[in-house]
């Protein structure tokens, strides 16, 4: 969360009032660097006795950004000693409704060795945002191979946080991380929630490097396709040139400048493939070569602790 305090406040309300028996939550706000000082009401919760037995902060040292900020608080909780069956990750906004909770967690009983996602099945964005979408999906599945069709909200069971939080792609790209770790998971459909109050702080620019980020964690697939795609078209070429030059010697077809024409743009045509292909590996390799940043090895750096907010006895639970 960045300055969303209201927010927050409407959304642990929300929480705690969740008819769950049985079930405590620990909630954590990830502070990604806030300039508004920390407000929360524990008037509410002191009031009722609902399923929300803790409410603390962390803050982070700057403002990374949603997807950095959930690696950093991924990384600081997997190194705790706590006792805890699973963390659900969410935005602090209200877009990602909690009345999605429940099912979350009755799967996770059914099957508690697997991350449980959810996947928006309506979106109130405007119409240019859903056309952006659908051609970025379609954009990933044919560089990547892969669906993306999930965000930030999840269900990750405690034993599987060392094998996500030792992902470097964790830093860049939260759902993309999770399919490159190879753990099962399962995407449930929920609906979109409605922003609590406020404006949201992303825009245009930030929605495009959160997917551009998001294509460059499979980077190595995403070169491998485009490498042997140019390398397909620079056969084709050759292959053109060849049939281009029979025709021109070996039979009577061929019309005057008709074969120097198109050979010369052929021979273009296989320059410009041989460039991009020698830029490309040369960028692939530049890539490989810079340091990563693993969340499990460099989050002391961007994180420390906060305030608790309330805490209440977990035998209180309704």
């Amino acid at each position: 969360m960045f300055n969303d305090w209201h927010c927050l406040q409407s959304l642990v309300e929300e929480i705690d009032a969740l008819p769950i028996a049985g079930v405590a939550f620990h909630i954590v706000a990830i502070n990604d660097g806030s300039t508004i000082p920390e407000t929360l009401d524990r008037e509410p919760l002191e009031q009722g006795k609902g399923c929300v037995t803790a409410v603390e902060t962390w803050n982070l040292i700057c403002n990374l950004g949603n997807q950095k900020a959930i690696s950093m608080g991924l990384a600081n909780l997997e190194k705790k000693d706590w006792d805890f069956d699973a963390v659900i990750v969410m935005d602090s906004d209200g877009e990602d409704s909690p009345q999605s909770i429940p099912e979350l967690i009755r799967l996770h009983d059914e099957n508690p060795q697997d991350i449980w996602v959810c996947s928006r099945i309506n979106r109130t964005e405007n119409v240019s945002f859903k056309v952006g979408y659908f051609f970025y999906r379609l954009l990933f599945g044919l560089l990547a191979g892969k669906v993306i069709n999930f965000g930030n909200f999840s269900l990750v069971p405690k034993k599987r946080l060392l094998s996500l939080v030792t992902r470097p792609e964790l830093w860049q790209h939260y759902p993309a991380a999770i399919i490159r770790s190879r753990i099962p998971y399962h995407t449930i459909p929920s609906n979109r929630g409605h922003r609590y109050c406020g404006q949201s702080s992303q825009n245009l620019g930030n929605l495009l490097v959160h997917g551009l980020n998001g294509l460059s964690i499979f980077g190595g697939i995403i070169y491998a396709r485009i490498f042997f795609s140019l390398l397909a078209v620079g056969i084709t070429t050759l292959i053109g040139i060849g049939i281009v030059v029979f025709i021109r010697y070996g039979t009577d077809f061929a019309t005057p400048g008709w074969a120097t024409n198109l050979v010369g743009a052929m021979l273009i045509i296989l320059g410009m493939v041989f460039l991009f292909m020698l830029m490309m590996s040369l960028q692939f390799l530049n890539m490989n070569m810079n340091v990563q940043v693993i969340p499990k090895l460099h989050f002391k750096d961007y994180i420390v602790e906060g305030s608790v907010f309330f805490r209440r006895d977990a035998t209180c639970l309704h």
